[in-house]
């Protein structure tokens, strides 16, 4: 019924049909309905508006009250939402994607590390509309991160992953961070891109300060489990700062760095990929 162009009453009524399942059986209506997500997500992009009400309506609703472990599964589709030409079905996915932040925060916390790349692609999109609920999207992520070292510059830090020119001031407020909070896998995920556009920069400084960051808040990461995710951004390039850098001192700054990585990896049970 939703791939019925011509039949609108059809497609608003298989969209009604499938919210009034949703509302009189809870739970038990996922199963059924998240295989139907991806064409769901098409509608978002109808020619009717009526019908296009009607989805955002219906997923909303849905995404609000999702069983939060389901996270990882809807994830999929929303990134594939985002990834289609069409802009309203971009924007679709990531008011979706907020909602879910809400709903499953644990669950987000822990996926960060997937959900942040993907919304920062949509940052860059030619269309105004996109860029707004990408960042709308990112910040309610975001919301996810109770470190409380890094939680003033989460702004920073977003804005930072849109804009590559602002990578050196996220650097500064970076270096000016006392990190005394444990450092777990939700607050890597919004700084290590950041470090990692730092570290492939040509200027040596920002380099620096990118190894004097990463040796900071390596101290306090006490599961490998949450810096495994980042190690192949991170560890190639500080190993390339090691021995690549014409200046001693800065070469000396990448192996302290690289050292500090090693050893909350190894710490935390990791493996090192140069041991592998």
């Amino acid at each position: 019924l939703l791939k019925k162009k011509k039949n609108v009453p059809a497609r608003e009524g298989a969209i009604l049909a499938v919210h009034e399942m949703h509302n009189a059986l809870g739970h038990h209506a996922e199963p059924h309905i998240v295989p139907m997500l991806a064409e769901f997500i098409e509608r978002f992009d109808d020619k009717v508006k009526l019908v296009a009400q009607a989805i955002e309506k219906m997923l909303i609703a849905f995404f609000q009250s999702v069983n939060p472990y389901a996270a990882a599964t809807l994830l999929p589709y929303l990134f594939a939402g985002m990834a289609t030409i069409s802009w309203k079905q971009k924007v679709g996915s990531l008011k979706l994607l907020g909602v879910l932040a809400i709903t499953a925060p644990t669950q987000i916390g822990y996926l960060l590390p997937e959900i942040v790349p993907k919304v920062t692609d949509c940052m860059w999109d030619t269309k105004p509309e996109v860029k707004s609920a990408a960042k709308a999207s990112l910040s309610e992520c975001c919301t996810v991160i109770h470190n409380p070292d890094v939680q003033p510059l989460v702004p920073t830090l977003i804005s930072a992953n849109a804009n590559p020119k602002e990578t050196t001031q996220a650097l500064d407020a970076l270096m000016g961070t006392t990190f005394v909070s444990q450092v777990d896998r939700p607050t890597l995920a919004i700084i290590v891109p950041v470090i990692h556009r730092g570290l492939r920069d040509k200027d040596v400084q920002s380099k620096r300060k990118c190894c004097v960051v990463v040796d900071n808040f390596c101290k306090l990461v006490c599961d490998a489990k949450d810096v495994e995710p980042f190690v192949e951004k991170l560890y190639p390039e500080l190993k390339r700062v090691e021995e690549e850098v014409p200046i001693p001192e800065i070469r000396a700054y990448g192996a302290k760095a690289k050292a500090t990585l090693v050893k909350a990896i190894k710490d935390g049970g990791g493996k090192v990929p140069d041991e592998e």
